[in-house]
């Protein structure tokens, strides 16, 4: 086990997790819109499709400051509607390893899930409130204006799933409903890419999508959902979804990320490979190890007191700004799992997530070209 707490926030994980269809209205409980900055044509429209109340703020949001768990809740339980004043569409550098600078689609910041490990506390630790961005008409603009562009097909992929879940709270803001049929007659050479831990997928089901949207589930083992997925479908309903996306045409991808090096890890993770072609035949695994940010612990800590990580993050080196393990255990994790989907399939590309070129070699994966979650 990675670590046995009787705590709150596990017990209220193992209540949203059991839920089933209503898990994700249990994600928000109140809407935020700011007066002059929220288009209030789509905010009527969310609130209408939700039921839920909306709160008019007369300026954005500052909560930053407060501590603890009190302060969770405020940040999880909120989805504040908004006008994005930067571009919708950017493109993304990382210094780690072999990384395709790909172009994110930001329609969300932050998340309604309670991963222990994310690194969105660290980015939206000014205004930790989850957003979503309401100013539609400008979004749309913007992706036909980058389907005009001299890209590389590889990278002409908007991934949404960058600076949040785009599908943890689809039910309640219905965006891809317009998003999805929007791409075959306005962005035909543009693909999306909506990266969900979530099984949200009802939208998706019962709506032409051309062949232009890419699924892809970010899963895990049953220990570190349990233990740091809070909030979080299992990885069984998570693999049930993207049975049924599959099965709705749509290209289905996996991330198995970030992977967690515990007592019984090669094991677990041996067991969600073959849980994973069990229910479905991905396109492509992009796999990822456990690597915070220097300044996480402090954010962990102050949210969750008493995560296995803290002790995780004492025996990890610092490398480019992050802390990770090393190298030898890397590729030890990596190979183990790159083995195991190969024991259920020769043709899914498998790619790992911000890592060397000697890591890649190391692991015995395709040198040439990058087949990993983000490009096309």
């Amino acid at each position: 086990m990675i670590g046995h707490r009787n705590n709150t926030v596990c017990e209220q994980q193992i209540a949203y997790a059991t839920t089933g269809a209503k898990q994700d209205h249990a994600l928000v409980r109140e809407l935020w819109a700011i007066e002059g900055q929220s288009d209030r044509s789509q905010v009527q429209r969310i609130v209408e499709r939700s039921g839920l109340p909306v709160k008019w703020l007369s300026a954005p949001p500052k909560i930053n400051g407060e501590r603890g768990m009190d302060k969770l809740l405020e940040e999880r339980n909120v989805l504040l509607l908004r006008d994005r004043k930067s571009p919708f569409i950017e493109q993304f550098q990382h210094p780690l390893g072999r990384c395709a600078k790909f172009y994110k689609l930001t329609a969300y910041n932050n998340c309604n899930f309670w991963c222990e490990y994310c690194y969105l506390y660290l980015t939206f630790r000014a205004c930790p409130v989850s957003t979503h961005f309401v100013n539609y008409d400008r979004m749309f603009k913007d992706i036909e204006k980058f389907d005009r562009q001299c890209i590389p097909d590889a990278l002409r992929v908007l991934n949404l799933g960058e600076l949040g879940d785009p599908l943890a709270v689809d039910d309640i803001t219905g965006l891809s409903e317009q998003l999805v049929p929007f791409m075959p007659k306005h962005a035909p050479r543009t693909k999306l890419l909506f990266l969900t831990k979530g099984d949200c997928i009802r939208n998706l089901l019962e709506m032409a999508h051309g062949g232009q949207t890419i699924v892809s589930f970010s899963i895990n083992t049953d220990q570190v959902w349990r233990h740091l997925e809070h909030r979080t479908p299992s990885p069984t309903d998570r693999l049930k979804a993207a049975r049924k996306v599959q099965e709705a045409g749509y290209e289905v991808r996996l991330r198995i990320d970030p992977v967690v090096r515990y007592s019984t890890w090669g094991k677990d993770y041996r067991r969600l490979t073959e849980m994973i072609f069990d229910h479905v035949e991905p396109s492509r695994i992009t796999i990822g190890e456990y690597r915070p940010a220097e300044g996480l612990s402090s954010h962990i800590k102050t949210r969750f007191p008493e995560s296995p990580l803290l002790k995780v993050n004492g025996s990890l080196i610092a490398e480019e700004g992050k802390l990770r393990y090393p190298r030898e255990y890397r590729i030890e994790m990596f190979r183990a799992i790159a083995d195991g989907i190969r024991c259920y399939s020769k043709k899914v590309q498998i790619a790992l997530c911000k890592e060397t070129p000697q890591v890649w070699k190391a692991v015995g994966l395709e040198g040439k070209g990058l087949h990993c979650n983000c490009t096309g």
